[in-house]
């Protein structure tokens, strides 16, 4: 019994492994972390004896558990990010400035912000610094939810054009932006 209990297994393992990394690839972005996020699926199967349920329900368990994996993953790993306020910005200078240019990280992602229009700078504003959801912005700012995320969609565009067009001044503010901007699609 032990035997078949392997055969099966190994089988399944066969069968879904590659579909399994390729639903999981889809969420995290990354080939190793799909492949580790299905090979642990797999062994809490194994661990848990859930491999001898019938195929149908055994291919239905796999899809929703990898999924809600990679959403697990992902949560993680945004809790593991590092947000903007850990960093005091006014008290340091951009590393290719000098200190008389006095110019501190904070002056800089300012006129980045200045750059967007008020409706959309307001809108990236709640979204980001205040974290709040796009319904709640759209009911303070009595809009609809579709206009909050078309803002933020120009926010974003222009933010990113705002950082190509700065590219070397800005390299720390740019990493500032596009984790905003990551964390936000």
């Amino acid at each position: 019994m032990r035997a078949d209990r392997k055969d099966i297994f190994k089988s399944r393992f066969q069968e879904h492994y590659s579909r399994l990394c390729r639903i999981a690839y889809g969420y995290v972005s990354d080939q190793d972390d799909a492949e580790d996020i299905v090979q642990e699926l797999f062994i809490s199967v194994w661990n848990k004896r859930l491999d001898g349920m019938p195929e149908k329900e055994f291919a239905a368990y796999m899809t929703t558990s990898v999924r809600n994996s990679c959403v697990s993953f992902l949560r993680k790993r945004k809790e593991d990010t590092v947000s903007i306020d850990d960093h005091p910005a006014s008290a340091s200078c951009m590393p290719d400035e000098t200190p008389e240019e006095g110019k501190t990280l904070q002056d800089i992602l300012d006129s980045a912000l200045d750059t967007l229009p008020p409706r959309c700078k307001d809108v990236f504003l709640l979204a980001k610094l205040q974290g709040l959801k796009y319904r709640e912005i759209a009911e303070k700012l009595e809009v609809s939810e579709k206009t909050v995320e078309n803002q933020m969609t120009k926010a974003i565009k222009l933010l990113r054009a705002y950082v190509a067009a700065h590219g070397a001044l800005l390299v720390t503010v740019a990493a500032i932006i596009l984790s905003i901007i990551i964390n936000c699609e």
